[in-house]
């Protein structure tokens, strides 16, 4: 693909993920590695409210809206709680993944046409067991919010 991401845009995702910044040089290029470019057109759902977290995204362009369902007066509805933009993550926050529970807390749905860097979460648990830095600096982050792995 002529128009395919670059390892160096990769590293520099992964980079920025606040969760990833103690990772050494060669762990930057390996997780890099792990990612895999994906395109998705305007109103296409990323990710789906109560679905399992199977894969997180970087936003590399466009914007996508997140909404939550609530249910008011016996109706489903899904209000608007933020837009991300480009840098922004699906799944990550600053120590890691984001949902405790293993599901989707918003379903995220592009605004914008998008290009996605994708990465499994089976693949970065892999990653993780092979690199035991990764694995403390994981573990350590959790310590420090209180966060305890679910089965």
């Amino acid at each position: 693909m002529d128009d395919a991401i670059d390892s160096t845009l990769k590293k520099n995702y992964v980079k920025k993920q606040a969760c990833f910044t103690k990772l050494s040089d060669k762990e930057v290029d390996e997780l890099a590695n792990l990612l895999v470019e994906k395109r998705v057109a305007p109103g296409e759902t990323i990710v789906t409210e109560g679905d399992l977290v199977d894969n997180v995204f970087l936003i590399v362009s466009g914007e996508a809206d997140v909404r939550v369902a609530t249910i008011k007066d016996h109706a489903l509805t899904f209000n608007s709680v933020a837009t991300l933009k480009q840098g922004a993550s699906i799944g990550l926050n600053e120590t890691g993944f984001y949902s405790l529970s293993g599901k989707r807390t918003a379903t995220v749905v592009a605004k914008t046409e998008m290009i996605l860097l994708q990465l499994s979460v089976a693949k970065f648990h892999g990653f993780a067991l092979a690199n035991p830095h990764v694995n403390e600096v994981m573990r350590r982050s959790g310590e420090q919010f209180d966060i305890r792995s679910e089965p």
